[in-house]
């Protein structure tokens, strides 16, 4: 390869690299409520993660969309379930979910107090809200997998001093603040 070729390639590389940084930053400044992602293939076995890459896509139908790392121990289980819980966290889980995601994925429902819905899916009770859904349409970009999650059931806290993650850090907030 000629050394200009090999010089443009480089360059590009790099400008790459530093949107890539520079997306990254941007996307800590966006303040996110998190949830814990949960799921149980058919032998019972519990798998699930923290995110913060979820929203709600439709009230008709009740849907959610949320995007899972390819990687993570959550994704391929809960596409061969095709079924998932979410627990939507407040302020007191902070140190649950720090505890949470530093756990192996083996470890993580050893701690809390987690009810099963009748579906099988696992619910933190102290979450502000849980919901289980059925997996509509999953699709691959990028790392992630995009989920599509058709509403089946939720339950409701009455709080909403919401658990919120910002620039690396957990935080809280509710309505009034």
């Amino acid at each position: 390869m000629p050394m200009a070729a090999l010089e443009q390639l480089n360059g590009a590389a790099s400008a790459d690299e530093a949107l890539a940084a520079d997306f990254r930053g941007a996307m800590r400044r966006l303040a996110s409520g998190v949830a814990l992602v949960t799921t149980a293939d058919i032998n019972g076995m519990r798998r699930g993660i923290a995110m913060t890459a979820l929203m709600s896509l439709s009230m008709e139908p009740p849907s959610l969309l949320l995007a899972i790392n390819r990687h993570a121990s959550l994704c391929q289980p809960l596409l061969e379930r095709g079924l998932f819980g979410v627990s939507i966290l407040g302020r007191e889980d902070k140190q649950f979910c720090q505890s949470f995601v530093t756990a192996p994925a083996s470890e993580r429902f050893g701690h809390g107090d987690w009810i099963a819905h009748e579906s099988g899916m696992p619910l933190l009770s102290s979450a502000l809200a849980g919901l289980v859904c059925r997996l509509d349409q999953a699709e691959p970009f990028g790392t992630h997998m995009v989920i599509r999650g058709l509403v089946d059931y939720v339950k409701l806290d009455p709080s909403s001093d919401a658990l919120v993650y910002l620039d690396g850090l957990y935080g809280g907030m509710t309505a009034n603040d």
